[in-house]
């Protein structure tokens, strides 16, 4: 009696590695670029590939699996990350004054924090007549006192 098994099997192929910046870890990680591809096999042994199902690069830290794009990737600046924080802050609500505090408390110098805060702001601007307190254009009423918001003529 002859008994012939084959069949396939899916291998992962070590391409190589290097240093890149992890978007999870936020730091340069070490990561592992990888090949999947679907071997023959005969007798359980893998002999040729016969199909090439994709590439990926995972980071050995986190294990996160990321296109070969991540490769490269250029992770944003302090001022960029400053000043993506601001923009968050005053759309959740937040006044002007205490945007800016927020980025002094966290290094930043005083004129560099007016000046991340007034470009995220722009140019259309709401001002409490009450409390004074500056807010971006979307924010509808005080988060101190609760009053309603006016049209800001020009800004401080």
């Amino acid at each position: 009696m002859f008994i012939l098994v084959w069949g396939s099997r899916v291998r992962v192929i070590d391409l190589g590695s290097g240093d890149f910046h992890c978007p999870e870890c936020d730091q340069s990680r070490t990561y592992s670029h990888r090949r999947v591809a679907r071997y023959f096999t005969l007798f359980w042994i893998p002999l040729f590939p016969t199909a090439n199902l994709g590439e990926y690069v995972e980071c050995r830290t986190c294990g996160l699996q990321y296109t070969d794009e991540i490769l490269s990737y250029t992770p944003p600046s302090p001022s960029e990350r400053a000043a993506r924080r601001a923009r968050l802050d005053l759309d959740s609500g937040m006044p002007t004054h205490m945007v800016e505090r927020k980025l002094i408390g966290e290094g930043l110098k005083r004129e560099d924090a007016e000046s991340i805060v007034a470009a995220a702001l722009g140019d259309d601007a709401r001002v409490c007549q009450d409390c004074g307190f500056i807010y971006r254009a979307s924010v509808r009423s005080c988060s101190n006192c609760g009053g309603e918001l006016e049209e800001l003529e020009t800004l401080p």
